[in-house]
């Protein structure tokens, strides 16, 4: 993974992932957020139950799991997301994820009703960006552990976040 330095515009890296985003590269961010549930769905394939819950090591997450977290997130920053927005220079709220994870048993979900939850709110979340005018995509807030971040920088976090995931499904589901 490509890590900024301090010779490098600070703009350019993300503030939550402290990296360049590698994977999104030069793609339209909303192209590339529309793309992941399709993308998500068919990564998934007809796995068994016993596959989509298997844990490749003992600290590392199912593709159940990462499924739940999938939606989780969509949840977490689509609110950082409607907040800012709404109201410019707010604090965003911190979200433990594996609390989460573990907290909400993800590992006994039902994959399709994760995966149609995710979908559907995805859908409606792209609805609502769309709709946001420059100034609302140029809101900043402050995070408790990442400090500064714009609306904009979460859109793109989001994308990488999705690409990010996808590969650990699929690797997940092949190993």
């Amino acid at each position: 993974m490509y890590v900024i330095n301090e010779e490098e515009d600070p703009e350019m890296a993300c503030p939550m992932c402290r990296t360049l985003h590698h994977r999104l590269g030069r793609r339209n961010t909303l192209t590339a957020l529309a793309a992941a549930p399709r993308a998500i769905r068919r990564a998934l394939g007809r796995a068994s139950r016993l596959r989509l819950t298997r844990r490749p090591g003992p600290d590392e997450w199912s593709a159940i799991q990462v499924l739940g977290h999938l939606l989780d997130a969509e949840v977490t920053l689509a609110f950082r997301i409607r907040k800012l927005a709404a109201e410019p220079g707010g604090a965003i709220v911190a979200w433990d994820q594996e609390k989460w994870t573990d907290g909400l048993r993800h590992h006994r979900a039902d994959a399709r009703t994760l995966l149609a939850a995710y979908t559907a709110l995805r859908a409606a979340n792209l609805e609502q960006v769309r709709r946001l005018s420059p100034a609302q995509r140029a809101a900043a807030g402050r995070h408790p552990e990442y400090g500064r971040i714009r609306v904009r920088q979460m859109l793109e976090h989001w994308a990488e976040h999705d690409l990010n995931h996808l590969a650990q499904i699929r690797a997940t589901l092949r190993g």
